[in-house]
């Protein structure tokens, strides 16, 4: 089961949720995003894949090489730390360069709900190692639940897909005993209440 359980970690690691959501979003059947010429998704795309994947990816890479972390699953909590912090600025930078363009409100605040889950799962780091899969899973879910409320659009294909990514990781990184189950809770939590809140905030201003 430990080999299945390291490709499903490793398919839906934390780097790659903004991206995976980034993609279910341009292909919601929303007239927000059908209209968006083509050389808009595009720049979408690749903003969203060098800042959210493809950099921080690099610079752990690079501490890993320099002896700054220990292994790349950032096994250790105190490990964390600096590869979180990155992570978070080059998220900013890419909500930065896409809030320039004029996209969907719904998909900035998805953006916007993502920066406030790292910074309370750095902040949680700081003494407890909560699981960072589930924190980009709960977000994802959390964003689909606010679609499907606001804008009446049956997301039940996209709620049950991710509900059992959700069940698939969280399984996954208990057999690789790399959480609790309240780790792996707490981490869910700490994805899926900002996206709601700051959503439900977004929505009624």
């Amino acid at each position: 089961m430990q080999p299945a359980a390291k490709v499903i970690s490793w398919l839906f690691q934390p780097l790659l949720m903004p991206l995976y959501g980034t993609l279910i979003f341009l292909h919601l059947p929303f007239y927000h995003f059908n209209l968006l010429p083509d050389k808009v998704y595009w720049y979408i795309l690749v903003s969203t894949s060098l800042f959210t994947f493809v950099m921080p990816v690099l610079l752990i890479l690079l501490m890993l090489k320099m002896g700054i972390i220990r292994d790349l699953e950032l096994s250790h909590k105190e490990d964390r730390h600096m590869p979180l912090l990155i992570t978070l600025m080059l998220h900013g930078a890419n909500y930065y360069f896409l809030n320039k363009i004029n996209l969907p409100e719904l998909y900035m605040l998805f953006l916007l709900s993502g920066l406030v889950s790292l910074l309370i799962t750095a902040g949680v780091t700081r003494f407890w190692k909560i699981s960072m899969h589930m924190t980009g899973v709960g977000g994802l879910m959390g964003a689909l639940l606010l679609c499907a409320l606001f804008w009446s659009v049956d997301m039940r294909i996209y709620i049950a897909v991710v509900a059992i990514v959700a069940g698939l990781i969280g399984s996954a990184r208990l057999q690789l005993k790399a959480h609790t189950p309240a780790q792996i809770g707490m981490g869910f939590i700490a994805g899926l209440l900002p996206q709601l809140l700051v959503l439900l905030i977004g929505f009624f201003q």
